[in-house]
């Protein structure tokens, strides 16, 4: 097999259910949070701050020998809705960093950095820079795998955790792996390694030593996978996500709201967001979408389809705001959304072309470029405001 000359990252959201629970009530902060089924129920730990980690609890442990072990812990119930809104603004952070990114599940991901020019400063700098963003953003933290292939890189991320930030640099790769128990390799569960144990292989590094016929013969095809593997031979490539059809932003309110002037602002808020991320993407898009939910929870979506392509923050304003005045709402608004499909990578040559939209071009480029180096609230289209808002 062949190897890659690559940088792949994978990033590895420390104890992300607690931590963002932490996060959240900053009276969990420093104190052992479980999260997952509630004690006196039948169910599973899903995520444990690393305070509870101390008394031995685990994610996937019965929640019952979880309360046997941390009495004391602060026992939640999953707020999955909570929890997808830091995942979509962690993944809107990595779409920063580069265009080739592998979801793994809602706390990670394989980020393929290879021919990135930040990759010039060096492959040090560049986690930092990721995790520095994560927790300016955010205020978690996040442990990083860098490597050649994405087996390295997983492995690396959970061998110093938590903020952990793990190399592993060419001509490294068999050593690094050596001593690690086998079960550290992806796919090798419990029943792999008790056959592994009864052959006298407990670490990589024995397992380095064995032949692949024999690997073949006790494990068959899951053998071979075995010999390389263990000799951190894997070509498998960063698989990009599906092509986006739609990119949006939504704001739930504080308290029910029926000020034009808020809401208006709330949605200039919203159209930068959106076009901010369409341009990152080098997308365009034809079709503005609005979407209200009120305060008994009714929600209603009207769009309008513009007659080009763009994804300038000031025409998304304008056009939902359009949206927003023809619906004449009276009723108090809990929730807006804001989202811009029917995309492309490009635009039409159409009315929009000439010297205006090129100066508009470079405009929004310049203002991009700003926010990349002094941070995205330093230029806002208009007045905004987030107060009364949880976004």
């Amino acid at each position: 097999m062949k190897k890659l000359n690559r940088c792949v990252v994978h990033v590895d959201m420390d104890a992300f259910f607690a931590s963002v629970e932490q996060l959240c009530n900053s009276d969990y902060r420093g104190k052992p949070v479980i999260v997952g089924a509630l004690p006196g129920n039948r169910g599973v730990v899903s995520a444990a701050s690393y305070e509870a980690r101390k008394f031995g609890v685990r994610s996937a442990m019965p929640v019952t020998t979880a309360y046997k072990l941390c009495p004391q812990g602060i026992f939640l119930p999953v707020n999955m809705s909570l929890y997808k809104k830091y995942s979509a603004q962690l993944f809107e952070i990595f779409e920063e960093f580069t265009p080739v990114m592998e979801i793994a599940s809602i706390d990670e991901a394989y980020l393929d950095m290879t021919g990135c020019p930040l990759l010039s400063k060096g492959w040090e700098p560049v986690g930092k820079v990721i995790k520095k963003t994560i927790r300016d953003r955010l205020g978690l933290t996040a442990s990083l795998g860098m490597a050649g292939n994405k087996l390295l890189a997983k492995i690396g991320s959970d061998s110093q955790k938590p903020d952990g930030l793990v190399i592993i640099k060419a001509g490294d790769e068999i050593g690094f792996l050596k001593p690690m128990p086998v079960g550290k390799l992806f796919g090798v569960g419990k029943k792999t390694q008790e056959r592994l144990r009864l052959t006298g292989i407990k670490s990589i590094g024995q397992l380095q030593q064995m032949d692949i016929s024999l690997l073949r013969d006790l494990f068959s095809n899951f053998g071979e996978y075995l010999f390389f593997a263990s000799r951190e031979i894997d070509d498998s490539s960063v698989k990009q996500r599906e092509e986006v059809k739609s990119l949006g932003h939504e704001m739930t309110f504080e308290k029910d709201s029926q000020d034009e002037d808020f809401i208006l602002a709330a949605l200039a808020e919203l159209s930068r967001k959106t076009g901010s991320r369409l341009r990152r993407k080098k997308l365009y898009g034809r079709c503005v979408t609005l979407k209200l939910r009120f305060d008994d929870f009714k929600t209603i979506t009207r769009r309008i389809t513009i007659e080009e392509p763009t994804n300038h923050d000031h025409i998304i304003y304008k056009t939902v705001k359009k949206i927003f005045k023809s619906t004449n709402c009276l009723e108090k608004i809990r929730l807006i959304g804001v989202t811009v499909s029917n995309l492309s990578q490009g635009i039409c040559q159409g009315s929009l072309f000439g010297a205006n939209f090129n100066k508009t071009e470079q405009l929004y480029q310049s203002i991009d470029q700003i926010k990349d180096k002094y941070g995205k609230n330093v230029i806002n289209l208009g007045t905004s405001s987030k107060k009364n808002t949880k976004n």
